[in-house]
């Protein structure tokens, strides 16, 4: 029997706890005992937990690479506006240098590949399997929307990295995406095209709302306002601009921007009233030295934030106004006394101080982690009814948001090119650090640019790099190479 690299993983949670050693197993998804996992719902339930869980655990035995929080910081410092200070630490410098995921063995290539099939894996598990669950139809429906919701996730975050840019208007999009398994196999499948992926995912997306309400007993979990979310996502990603606008609008009802108080909280606590969707960091279940804080925060007790902390790009961050909230963010004098870090920590020019942990040096890597904020989903309606020509809704829609931000924000009456680049502008600002701006990158066809900003040519390597280019593509594993004879490489 032919076995997939992509397929070999444990069914995660399905007969564990988050805090059990046998999450970091490698069984086949075929030894585990989905039948007792999903033979009722409050099994199913628990096996859903555990996919949760296995979004934020280590993978590849390595400490930096801690399931998707990881990817959101990698895809960061892969673009110009999140930076590694200096090269004392060597976490993410690969992914920095734009050398990670063109190379077909490192970790940081094989990990967005193992994590985003793993939740995919045992997404199909329990969408296979939950129908014939014994407990209430409410129950079943919310556990297979929350399984449709993750395969969805996973699959859009996969296309994204490891197929060509989506081009609407180049229907079909017939260059190659990735292997789409929709039923718990080890066999190894072809690259479906990248049009077939979106139409899969929209298609797990739609039934998934229909499914799911906006009742949950978690915030860490999906329901209706999460799927709307990753619908405007997929669709402004499409160029879909008039769908990205509507799921936007109504995935953020419910979600007020933060007060100005809250925005210098810490970005650390899921109980915020912006944050939609994000990972509930439980006291059982530390990672210590492998979470997001320990390497995002300014203010962890790690030799990662002590050495080399995150700074922004100097050119962004200038042109943020001083009665913006967001430019108490960082810090742009190193000897500033009101930045935070912790004991021994290197205070550098615009230094982050988004992301913080309660107490100076924080000795707890507890923070929650924001998968999806309200915020965003005001910049996608702003740019989508942008680009469809509607300049007053896009203005409106912004200053809804950055008015919140910034008492003296006055609504705009830009235009065109213009008010595009005031959105996209905001939109780097107030998304920094969590995960956007090599995909916006990528969906907006722009090239790489780092020049003429605070960074080192000893840090990045590498400054430059064509819209449309090879590089901004991930290279396939060569392990999934090498255990799939259907699968081809993408150009090197």
């Amino acid at each position: 029997m032919k076995k997939r690299y992509l397929t070999l993983v444990l069914a995660l949670g399905l007969l564990t706890t988050a805090c059990e050693k046998e999450y970091l197993e490698t069984s086949p998804t075929g030894s585990i005992d989905a039948g007792a996992a999903y033979s009722t719902t409050k099994n199913a339930t628990a096996a859903i937990n555990g996919i949760y869980r296995a979004m934020v655990v280590r993978y590849l035995s390595s400490q930096g690479h801690f399931g998707h929080p990881a990817m959101m910081i990698i895809l960061d410092v892969m673009g110009e506006d999140v930076i590694i200070a200096n090269t004392s630490n060597t976490w993410h410098l690969p992914e920095t240098r734009w050398q990670a995921h063109r190379s077909e063995t490192a970790v940081g290539n094989q990990l967005p590949y193992e994590l985003y099939y793993r939740l995919i894996g045992n997404a199909n598990i329990a969408i296979a399997n939950i129908d014939n669950a014994a407990g209430a139809q409410s129950e079943k429906n919310q556990i297979k929307g929350e399984a449709l919701g993750l395969r969805a996730f996973s699959y859009f975050n996969l296309v994204q990295l490891f197929g060509k840019r989506y081009n609407a208007a180049a229907k079909p999009n017939s260059q190659l995406g990735v292997p789409l398994v929709l039923t718990p196999t080890t066999e190894g499948l072809t690259r479906a095209t990248v049009e077939d992926i979106y139409t899969q995912i929209n298609k797990d997306l739609v039934d998934a709302a229909a499914l799911l309400t906006s009742t949950r007993s978690y915030k860490s979990h999906i329901n209706l306002e999460v799927i709307k979310g990753f619908q405007a996502r997929v669709a402004l990603t499409q160029q879909n601009w008039a769908d990205a606008a509507k799921f936007a609008a109504e995935a953020r009802k419910g979600y007020a921007p933060m007060s100005v108080a809250q925005y210098q909280d810490g970005f650390s606590d899921i109980s915020n009233p912006e944050w939609i969707w994000g990972f509930d960091h439980l006291e059982d279940q530390s990672e210590f030295f492998g979470a997001f804080h320990s390497y995002i925060s300014c203010n962890y007790n790690s030799t990662n934030i002590r050495v080399d902390p995150k700074q922004i790009n100097s050119t962004l961050y200038d042109q943020i106004p001083a009665t913006d909230v967001r430019s108490k963010m960082w810090v742009k004098t190193p000897t500033a006394t009101n930045s935070v870090v912790p004991t021994g920590g290197v205070r550098v020019p615009y230094l982050n101080q988004k992301f913080r942990l309660p107490g100076t040096p924080s000795t707890s890597a507890m923070g929650d982690i924001p998968y999806m904020r309200s915020a965003e989903m005001y910049l996608i309606e702003a740019e989508a009814q942008a680009r469809l020509g509607n300049a007053t809704g896009a203005a409106s829609v912004l200053f809804d948001l950055v008015s919140k931000r910034d008492p003296s924000y006055k609504l705009s009456t830009k235009t065109g090119t213009q008010l595009m680049d005031e959105i996209l502008f905001n939109r780097r600002i107030e998304l920094w650090g969590e995960g956007f701006r090599f995909t916006d990158l990528k969906r907006m066809n722009l090239p790489l640019n780092r020049n003429g900003a605070n960074l080192s040519s000893a840090v990045v390597v590498l400054f430059d790099v064509p819209a449309g280019d090879n590089q901004w593509e991930f290279l396939i594993p060569r392990r999934e190479i090498n255990a799939n004879k259907a699968i081809v490489q993408n150009p090197l």
